[in-house]
């Protein structure tokens, strides 16, 4: 009886695992498509390229595009796409979107155009610095953490919490410190956008 379970409890986990497996590797096959099949053969090519360039893909998306609608037959209209593209970085390229960009951490890809790329790269550049305060936040945060939970330990000894002690003191200053650093810069660089 104890055999019979085991072998169906095995035979469970390999089915499970190969659909599992069935899944991811569809997944990665038509994550690589830019486009179904319905999207190529009624696409509206300025629109599409509108869409792409408010995301700021690079001129290379179309390439993609053309890889995924080859497949059915499909070729992308170039000037239709690229005039849309252009409409859509227009909408991309602003300061607001630039700090945006920069505040989650994003790689700016050189797309916007010369007249609206130093206002973008200007709060670009005051986003990632936000990033960076946030990404230190969080540092600090887990040091935090990982030092209240050996605080916690039975064995932790009372020479080595005194020491924990010290160090989550300079911790708790030092993540103050870094929020009020936040806090001043948002306010700061909200106010020009």
């Amino acid at each position: 009886m104890q055999k019979a379970n085991t072998c169906s409890k095995k035979t469970l986990l390999h089915r499970i695992t190969q659909a599992a497996l069935v899944g991811l590797l569809c997944a990665g096959f038509y994550g690589c498509a830019t486009l179904s099949e319905g999207e190529c053969k009624t696409a509206d090519w300025h629109e599409i390229g509108r869409k792409d360039g408010s995301k700021g893909y690079t001129r290379a998306r179309l390439h993609k595009h053309y890889e995924a609608c080859s497949e059915y037959n499909v070729k992308p209209q170039d000037d239709p796409y690229y005039a849309g593209r252009k409409a859509g970085l227009q909408q991309y390229c602003t300061p607001r979107k630039g700090f945006d960009e920069g505040r989650e951490g994003n790689r700016y890809r050189s797309v916007c155009p010369p007249d609206l790329e130093r206002g973008f790269l200007a709060a670009f550049s005051k986003g990632e610095m936000i990033h960076e305060i946030d990404t230190n936040i969080e540092s600090v945060e887990r040091d935090i953490s990982r030092k209240e939970q050996f605080l916690s330990d039975d064995d932790t000894s009372s020479k080595e919490r005194l020491e924990l002690h010290r160090e989550l003191r300079e911790l708790y200053d030092k993540l103050r410190e870094l929020n009020r650093d936040l806090f001043r810069l948002e306010r700061l660089y909200l106010l020009d956008l």
